[in-house]
């Protein structure tokens, strides 16, 4: 019997020793729950490059951090996954992608990430070592003052309108800087991107002048969605109004909404599934929420509002008035993933693990990288690995399972 007694004491505090971030609270299986985007870095070993957030420099091979490093550049300013004015552009649009770590021209000893441009880079697409050729950043001869982009220039002040194109481009192009009278993507009056993933994907999206029929002739007033909406109501209490305004304003802690988020941007006003005489906008959710469905006034299985754990979040699209964090998720780590409880009742502040998303008096920093579906995990110290969900020389435990 004491033999028996001495066992399980001694498996007891084995078990409290080597496992004393272990969160008994935690639902089992829930680490296996991806977030609705892939995970940038996952698949690549961080020791060689990039970091907690992104496979792509920093860091670089060598170890640079600074885009003034060719191997640094503008590598995250293109792979952005909640960019309000192009697609998303992939790894595999620059480079080509090795299947293993032993891929041919992977590992090939000159240290150098080969570029070697996709279709939509467009034909006698080219890389000096210090400038880009490709129809992405347009060209002089369509007004681009800054066609040919310096990689290592990250300022901003090669990605305006007025850098790859003319505003308007000159002749034959109209001499109408309206850019939504013919292409049918764009916010009417202003430069705002209806549907993102449509610009600089090598589709030329245009249609007569005036096809579009122009959208605030039928619903919206300053944009295209409501306020005012088919029947001319304004309240939000409407479902034809509801929270448009509240989800396509500049916000300082939520990545941008474009209309495309949650409908089918229509490229003229007889598009299929447009006008079809039942005068209800069809809600279909983009890839941030790939299980979301949408029926009266309320919107279910949602990523972006919910726990950061699937697709479990409800909201109503009816209700005015702000949210706060605990509108989505716990501030206490309950219903959270992993370890969140444990570490948030060990007083480990939100800032400690999403350095770059929140500052310590729980204040987004960077709205971009809330709810864009991905872990944006960073440390002062160590990494993660979404992958394994190991959390690597942190200096607070060193290396743990989330």
């Amino acid at each position: 019997m004491r033999t028996g007694l001495l066992a399980i004491a001694t498996a007891v505090v084995a078990a409290v020793l080597t496992g004393c971030f272990t969160d008994l609270t935690s639902p089992a299986g829930d680490e296996s729950l991806p977030p609705p985007n892939a995970d940038p870095q996952a698949g690549c070993a961080l020791s060689c490059h990039g970091t907690d957030t992104s496979n792509a420099p920093p860091k670089s091979v060598a170890g640079a951090t600074e885009t003034t490093s060719v191997a640094v550049g503008a590598h995250q300013q293109h792979l952005s996954v909640a960019s309000t004015w192009h697609r998303q552009v992939a790894c595999a649009d620059c480079h080509v992608v090795p299947a293993e770590v032993g891929s041919p021209g992977h590992l090939d000893g000159d240290g150098k990430a080969e570029v070697t441009f996709s279709m939509v880079a467009g034909p006698g697409a080219a890389w000096n070592g210090t400038t880009c050729t490709t129809r992405c950043h347009g060209s002089t001869a369509i007004g681009g003052a800054q066609a040919t982009p310096t990689w290592t220039r990250v300022d901003g002040s090669q990605a305006t309108c007025g850098s790859c194109h003319g505003v308007p481009p000159p002749a034959p192009h109209p001499a109408d800087n309206k850019c939504a009278s013919c292409h049918p993507t764009m916010e009417e009056g202003s430069m705002t991107f209806r549907d993102p993933a449509s610009h600089i994907n090598g589709v030329v999206d245009v249609v007569g002048a005036g096809a579009t029929g122009g959208c605030t002739t039928c619903h919206g007033s300053t944009t295209s969605a409501p306020p005012k909406d088919l029947l001319g109501n304004t309240a939000p209490t409407g479902r034809g109004v509801g929270a448009h305004t509240a989800h396509l304003a500049t916000s300082t802690w939520h990545r941008a909404m474009p209309c495309s988020s949650c409908h089918v941007v229509p490229t003229t006003v007889d598009a299929p599934g447009h006008r079809d005489g039942d005068n209800v906008a069809e809600v279909k959710f983009d890839t941030l929420n790939p299980a979301g469905t949408y029926a009266a006034g309320t919107c279910s299985n949602l990523y972006c509002h919910g726990t950061g754990r699937g697709n479990v979040g409800t909201a109503s699209w009816i209700t005015p008035g702000a949210l706060a964090c605990t509108s989505c998720h716990s501030v206490d780590g309950t219903n959270m993933s992993g370890d969140h409880r444990l570490h948030i009742g060990r007083n480990v502040r939100c800032s400690q693990c999403h350095g770059t998303v929140v500052d310590a008096n729980r204040n987004i920093i960077n709205a971009n990288l809330h709810v864009n579906g991905v872990h944006e995990v960073k440390m002062a110290n160590g990494t993660f690995d979404p992958a394994t969900r190991r959390c690597t020389n942190t200096g607070c435990h060193g290396t743990e399972t989330w």
